[in-house]
């Protein structure tokens, strides 16, 4: 009979954290447990974490058998508050933040050299003490560690240095291409550094995991001297108990959502054009565009501009299952790919959840991306390019026909079930067990 593979799993996102970076660390673990693993996971206390957002319902979806240690953590962000004066910390590639002040600058290059590779690396000590006693504590087969932040990936390093046991890397985003770090103004000294640090794990791990076929080929990129068996794409993904007991789509409003961030990378012109003519031939439609999550002042003036204000409405972030409510109200979803180098290879957990709830989406990136080809393969949507108004301004002409018509869109669903999580998550236990030793 074959022993119970024992995983061992880091995460600093984890319940109650919010926004789309707890989800994948969570959803692996509810399903590797489900489908027999044992699972320990090792996280950070959330009274010393530092979140941009929480959402304490996902407590609930964490499995009562699955053992949970939540450690100290040493991280800079009270002092930027007290210098900044700010009660959030900023968000990813800091869509929250101005970028023009002198303060803000500064703050930037301070993250970018003194906090290689992120502010996060002070929580490090504390996980390797958590994690050792809990090897030492019971059987571990595996270490999986998610990120970012991408620091733990070296924490990872040192705990399979220490014990011998096999890494498992988990990259949900690039880590020196991420679509932000040339904001963060680094010295050739710490560029250097980082992408050291970044070939140091890629080469060491027994395996990578990335989101995309493209950040897989990024990644490879780095170095002829990687194995490329070593390498393995599994993309985000919707659970479909989620997708459960969801609202229908709204017949008072024809509706568009956006749900997450939108820093200034995120090209919306010709959308905003797009919905101007849109309303121009039809005066009396009953438009409402939900945006929800943080969105950049260049964005927002794109709307005004555009005379498209007074249909706008913006929430801050809200917790996950009333996000999912947002997305099954809607007639069409947004997705928009920021337009930034290696954009090709970016597939956000919205999209597969954009996906998941079954809703039309109209999506702003490269027509040669992994997004554009999930779309086409499921037809959940079409991608135009960023400044597309004609393409865009007919999708939307179509679909608002299709409302008044009450035609439903239906997906394909034999295409769209390889993105469940369930079916991820024994993607991801196969690997760990062609890496057990013994």
């Amino acid at each position: 009979m074959n022993k119970q593979l024992h995983l061992l799993f880091i995460t600093y996102y984890w319940p109650p954290a919010g926004g789309p970076g707890v989800q994948r660390p969570l959803k692996f673990v509810r399903y590797c447990h489900l489908a027999g693993a044992k699972v320990t996971v090792i996280t950070v206390d959330e009274k010393q974490a530092s979140y941009a957002v929480t959402d304490p319902s996902l407590l609930n979806e964490i499995p009562s058998q699955v053992r949970v240690v939540r450690t100290p953590t040493f991280e800079p962000f009270e002092i930027y508050r007290k210098i900044t004066g700010r009660k959030q910390i900023p968000h990813s590639g800091f869509a929250n933040e101005s970028k023009s002040g002198f303060l803000e600058k500064v703050m930037r290059f301070i993250r970018g050299n003194f906090f290689i590779p992120d502010p996060r690396k002070g929580w490090n000590s504390h996980l390797i003490k958590a994690a050792l006693s809990e090897i030492k504590r019971d059987n571990i087969d595996v270490i999986i560690v998610s990120s970012p932040p991408h620091s733990t990936q070296l924490a990872g390093l040192k705990l399979k240095e220490l014990t011998g046991l096999p890494l498992i890397a988990d990259l949900r985003d690039p880590w020196t291409d991420i679509y932000y770090y040339n904001q963060l103004l680094h010295t050739k000294l710490a560029s250097s550094i980082d992408r050291k640090l970044e070939l140091k794990l890629l080469s060491r791990a027994d395996a990578v995991i990335t989101v995309s076929a493209a950040l897989k080929r990024l990644f490879l990129s780095k170095s002829g001297i990687l194995n490329e068996k070593a390498f393995y794409v599994i993309p985000n993904g919707f659970d479909h108990s989620d997708m459960e007991t969801l609202p229908s789509i709204r017949r008072d409003k024809f509706e568009i959502a956006y749900t997450g961030t939108m820093s200034e990378d995120y090209p919306i012109e010709a959308f905003a054009k797009a919905i101007s003519e849109l309303v121009a031939i039809n005066p009396l439609i009953p438009l409402h565009i939900q945006f929800t999550g943080s969105i950049s002042e260049k964005q927002r003036v794109s709307l005004l501009e555009n005379g498209l204000l007074q249909f706008c409405t913006f929430d801050s972030y809200i917790p996950h299952r009333e996000a999912l409510n947002v997305m099954s109200q809607a007639t069409v979803l947004l997705l928009v790919i920021p337009d930034i180098s290696n954009n090709q290879g970016i597939l956000t957990g919205k999209l597969f959840e954009y996906i998941g709830v079954k809703r039309r989406i109209l999506a702003l990136g490269p027509l040669d991306g992994d997004a554009a080809q999930i779309l086409r393969e499921t037809s959940a949507g079409e991608m135009f390019n960023y400044n597309d108004t004609y393409g865009i301004a007919g999708f939307l002409k179509r679909e608002y026909e299709a409302w008044k018509q009450n035609e439903l869109f239906q997906p394909l669903d034999e295409k769209i079930n390889i993105y469940s999580r369930r079916y991820q998550a024994e993607t991801l236990l196969e690997i760990a067990k062609g890496l057990r030793k013994g």
